[in-house]
């Protein structure tokens, strides 16, 4: 079985895992949604670009009068969104298709707003995650935007500096991912789009959670609670630093 077949597989198991299908980290995923619903609006229309199983879209379209598109490759994970949004009183309205981000259907329309939640990561080389990214901007109407909320290798490997200091073993990603550079993203030119700003909105919980928590837990031989007291803490407080794994990339559609 190839690895693209692999993936689709394991994402199409996890299905039926709800909140928890795309991480078991529920404060990361609850940190997600709240961030990318900063950029929504009243009004507008929005595709989620890989969806999953339509959790962070569903809350959007309950939060918001938007008309919300969301799409994904797992057949399995399209067949849950359905049934939770039919299930979901809604202030806006979302619909779910199956495909895949590297074949974007044209009949989708043009978008106010596009965001990805840790699904460029999914795309096995910086090669495929660039012309995603090319894609996805198409679809843009001008001066839309495009929340790209994905994870960083360079945060990952600051959160392994700390983590080493103190004797904890380095977190590596999973098997069907592969993090995004900084300097791909700072070096990547893209015609017709621009990336106004990075915004760091996981810095102090994966702080907190990878190295704080962590240690804590070494220390009584446990295994490290997500749920963990100090772990909440990390909602409380504001991002400080440039420590966060997750990131959202502003793009800009340009005009003109």
């Amino acid at each position: 079985m190839m690895k693209c077949d692999k993936v689709h597989a394991y994402w199409n198991s996890r299905a039926g895992l709800g909140f928890s299908a795309g991480t078991k980290d529920i404060i990361s995923k609850q940190l997600e949604i709240e961030a990318i619903s900063k950029y929504v609006s009243d009004g507008m229309r929005v595709l989620d670009a890989g969806c999953g199983n339509g959790i962070t879209a569903i809350e959007i379209a309950k939060n918001f009068d938007v008309h919300l598109v969301g799409f994904d490759f797992a057949e399995e994970m399209i067949e849950e969104a359905k049934l939770t949004a039919a299930s979901t009183k809604l202030k806006g309205s979302a619909t779910f298709h199956i495909a895949n981000i590297k074949n974007v259907p044209k009949i989708l329309g043009a978008f106010d707003l596009i965001y990805t939640e840790r699904a460029l990561i999914n795309l096995a080389s910086w090669r495929e995650q660039k012309q995603a990214i090319e894609d996805i901007s198409q679809f843009l109407i001008d001066s839309g935007i495009y929340v790209m909320c994905e994870n960083s290798q360079d945060g990952l490997d600051k959160i392994n500096q700390f983590r080493g200091n103190l004797g904890l073993i380095k977190i590596d990603p999973p098997w069907h991912n592969r993090y995004l550079l900084d300097s791909e993203i700072e070096q990547c030119i893209i015609p017709g789009i621009k990336l106004e700003t990075t915004e760091h909105f996981t810095s102090t919980y994966y702080f907190l959670s990878r190295v704080v928590n962590a240690w804590l837990a070494a220390q009584e031989d446990l295994e490290p609670d997500y749920n963990a007291p100090v772990n909440q803490l990390a909602l409380k407080l504001p991002p400080i630093g440039e420590l966060a794994q997750t990131r959202i990339w502003l793009w800009r559609k340009t005009t003109g």
